[in-house]
């Protein structure tokens, strides 16, 4: 392969992960994991277009920069680590989170404020020795990303106890990214350490960094083909959402003690109010991410008796009972005019749901028909009342 058609494969790469760094950016996305990402995107389009520009040009201008590249490999797993623990655990970002990059951080300060002429320091110095160096990146490598497989499986655990919100189809996916992502990191700090060990001979082994160019457009695909894997917290504005109030459930309050449950009328009674108001006002629904635990919390009820309620009172699952909210929201939706220029992937997610697939089986399921079928259904009645 010719070197310019190389050099232009992985310029359009850069040129890509750019581009995709700022859909990402743009999309607002309110989940701290993601920001993560966004930083291990850009260092590989950082680390793609260094190998484009010439070596000496680096050398006599950005010898800092250049120095500091063959350091990036350490900076790989922590950003996938802290990407899949945050998505995991929905938490936000703590100080102590930052110690995972202290070994760049120390390496950093001695070029930085160091003799570049003296030996670094001891605790660092095989930072700087191309073997030894090469051994600790791999060895982040896969400590980090076995961190992150492990992050995977816990997320892939609590989806049990979760509703529609944190989707199979974002924890598959993440599950094929830190696969790729080790393979492509790997095979980077390989090529790295050969480019420095072989110097100035079979500088083509450079062109191995097209695997970053195939990589970043994986990412754009997976992006591409399934916008809501990267579905923001907030609406596009970066407010909170509010749309109009969803048809009420009607619900069918007891008149006797629940079985095992511990409350008497009036307590069951008031848990059922305060979950309606919890629906209707506040829109909880609305949120992707809630779970049986969040509404718990939020109407000050124990787990237990807020299930045994749903089950036994009104006969629904809290799956069943969450989406009976969103399909409705998704039915007003679908029938705004003002929205009929809107994907149904977009209807979707504001109503609350993640997954195309899964909102169209739990609307069909709902309503009898397809969110297609049901957005022509009340257009076409709107005009013939018209008529």
């Amino acid at each position: 392969m010719p070197v310019q058609v190389n050099i232009f494969i992985l310029l359009f790469g850069a040129i890509q992960g750019i581009f995709l760094s700022l859909v990402l950016f743009q999309k607002k996305v309110y989940r701290n994991g993601y920001l993560f990402l966004l930083l291990y995107l850009l260092l590989m389009v950082l680390q793609a277009t260094l190998k484009v520009m010439s070596k000496m040009w680096l050398l006599d201008n950005m010898q800092l920069l250049y120095s500091l590249s063959y350091q990036f490999p350490l900076l790989y797993g922590p950003l996938i680590f802290l990407f899949t623990k945050n998505f995991a655990e929905r938490k936000s970002v703590k100080v102590y989170d930052y110690l995972h990059f202290v070994p760049f951080t120390a390496v950093l300060c001695c070029l930085l404020f160091g003799n570049y002429y003296e030996e670094p320091p001891v605790v660092i110095s095989s930072l700087f020795h191309p073997a030894e160096r090469l051994v600790v990146e791999l060895a982040s490598i896969v400590f980090y990303h076995s961190l992150s497989y492990y992050n995977y499986k816990k997320q892939q655990n609590s989806l049990k106890d979760k509703c529609q919100g944190i989707t199979n189809r974002q924890t598959k996916w993440i599950q094929q990214f830190v696969i790729v992502s080790f393979i492509v990191c790997s095979f980077i700090a390989v090529v790295i350490y050969l480019m420095y060990t072989w110097f100035p001979f079979n500088q083509d082994i450079r062109f191995g960094f097209i695997l970053l160019t195939i990589f970043i457009y994986w990412i754009s695909y997976s992006a591409w083909h399934d916008p809501l894997l990267f579905a923001p917290v907030a609406d596009r504005t970066g407010k909170a959402v509010t749309l109009n109030a969803a048809p009420g459930l009607i619900i069918h309050k007891p008149q006797k003690k629940y079985a095992h449950s511990g409350l008497d009328t009036d307590q069951i009674n008031k848990i059922l109010l305060l979950l309606e108001q919890a629906m209707e006002k506040e829109r909880l629904f609305l949120d992707p991410e809630i779970t049986i635990e969040k509404i718990a919390e939020h109407i000050q009820c124990s787990r237990h008796h807020l299930s045994q309620i749903l089950n036994e009172g009104l006969h629904r699952s809290f799956y069943d009972f969450i989406n009976y909210y969103r399909v409705e929201e998704a039915k007003h939706l679908l029938a705004d005019p003002k929205r009929a220029e809107h994907k149904i992937a977009s209807i979707a997610y504001d109503a609350g749901f993640n997954s195309l697939s899964t909102f169209n089986d739990i609307f069909k399921k709902n309503a009898g028909i397809t969110p297609s079928q049901y957005r022509k259904t009340p257009i076409q009645q709107s005009l013939e009342q018209r008529v």
